[in-house]
């Protein structure tokens, strides 16, 4: 795990995988630095990319533009053998189910900070808050 707050993820993180996240600019950049070869980075908040643009059947237009958009990533990325892509997230059943078989699986291993109750929610948000989480805040709902 990585304080972001007293360490550089770069500094701690090397021959990844894939960086899954809500980085962008500077962060989705110095990722980048520690994917290994084939790496992939997935951004829920950076550029939009061409393949957004042909996956929901834009004109030109749309897709020259989230090309010019996405260029910096995409182009480092591709000098350390590795790719960028936009993921944009909606509500999909399928696409949950999915998720849940890989959680299921233990191929995703959320890290967990604490769990409040549904009661407790304003001490939750008053947590987060703090920065000081070293996970995820999770309000149970029953």
């Amino acid at each position: 795990m990585v304080n972001y707050k007293e360490q550089a993820f770069e500094q701690v993180l090397h021959d990844v995988d894939l960086v899954l996240g809500t980085i962008r600019g500077d962060d989705l950049e110095r990722a980048v630095g520690i994917l290994k070869p084939g790496g992939r980075i997935v951004s829920l908040v950076g550029p939009l990319d061409t393949a957004f643009a042909r996956a929901r059947r834009m004109n030109a237009f749309f897709t020259f533009v989230f090309g010019l958009m996405s260029r910096r990533i995409t182009r480092l990325a591709k000098k350390k053998s590795a790719s960028y892509s936009f993921l944009f997230v909606r509500a999909d059943g399928a696409q949950l189910g999915d998720i849940a078989r890989l959680l299921e699986r233990g191929q995703i291993k959320p890290v967990i900070d604490s769990v409040f109750a549904f009661e407790q929610a304003r001490e939750g948000l008053e947590y987060l808050g703090q920065g000081r989480a070293k996970g995820k805040v999770v309000v149970k709902i029953k």
